[in-house]
């Protein structure tokens, strides 16, 4: 391709992906595309305070805490900035709250017992899109080129979050908007029932329907804390254990 054309077509993707990646929190969007290092004395600035991180293949994952608003957000690194600013739930940064805790409106189910095992994961994935790139096409009544776009299929990346929750032979997973389909069924607040679940001392591994034709598949290695979910959307994370249950392990 012509070097015009492959301007014209970055510029064009880029301008297609700043949106979707601004999303999140309207507070700390100016800060998403932002170099780390001065991305987080920002953050600081405006009240977070790191809470811990993990890594994931080259993307790394920091917690921010907020006293004030009493919120957790996750923040997504890429080639040392910032790509991604979400919130999480506020228990993900519990070492960094201060303070007396609100008192939750909504108690969890009775089942969600100390024998229950609940995960939190995090991560980053791809799935199948369709991007518009810009073109040049012949017009043979004008006998000259003339400026069109075209569609082509791509697959993007994105930034998510996964909850399981265990109950001996039977559980749920709970995905993040990223991980669910436009066209979806069976599911209820966002949970997905699990089939096939089966739990080792070692793995942990299951599926899930969200339609006739994508039944995900995941694996989670309960030795490091790594989640594989394969799928026409696939996702790989950290998981860590959940606030039901005091184990030494890791989960």
């Amino acid at each position: 391709m012509p070097l015009p054309l492959r301007l014209a077509a970055i510029t064009s993707l880029v301008a297609l992906a700043v949106p979707a990646l601004a999303q999140g929190v309207p507070e700390l969007a100016d800060l998403v595309g932002a170099r780390a290092a001065g991305a987080e004395t920002q953050m600081e600035a405006r009240g977070y305070r790191l809470a811990g991180g993990s890594t994931v293949r080259d993307m790394k994952f920091t917690f921010w805490w907020n006293d004030r608003k009493r919120a957790c957000v996750s923040v997504s690194t890429v080639e040392g900035r910032y790509a991604s600013i979400q919130p999480v739930p506020a228990g993900t940064c519990d070492g960094a709250q201060a303070g007396p805790q609100p008192v939750p409106q909504t108690p969890p189910p009775s089942d969600q017992d100390a024998g229950s095992l609940v995960l939190v994961c995090y991560g980053a994935g791809t799935r199948p899109s369709v991007t518009t790139a810009p073109d040049y096409k012949w017009n043979a009544d004008r006998h000259k080129w003339e400026w069109s776009s075209r569609l082509e299929s791509s697959t993007q990346g994105f930034s998510s979050d996964v909850q399981l929750e265990l109950y001996g032979d039977h559980g749920r997973i709970h995905l993040g908007p990223s991980l669910v389909p436009p066209i979806h069924s069976g599911g209820s607040n966002g949970w997905w029932d699990l089939d096939a679940l089966s739990v080792t001392p070692t793995q942990i591994t299951g599926s899930y329907r969200l339609n006739g034709m994508n039944k995900p598949k995941f694996t989670i290695d309960r030795r490091t804390g790594r989640i594989d979910i394969r799928a026409m959307t696939n996702f790989a994370g950290q998981c860590d254990i959940g606030n039901w249950a005091n184990g030494t392990r890791r989960f």
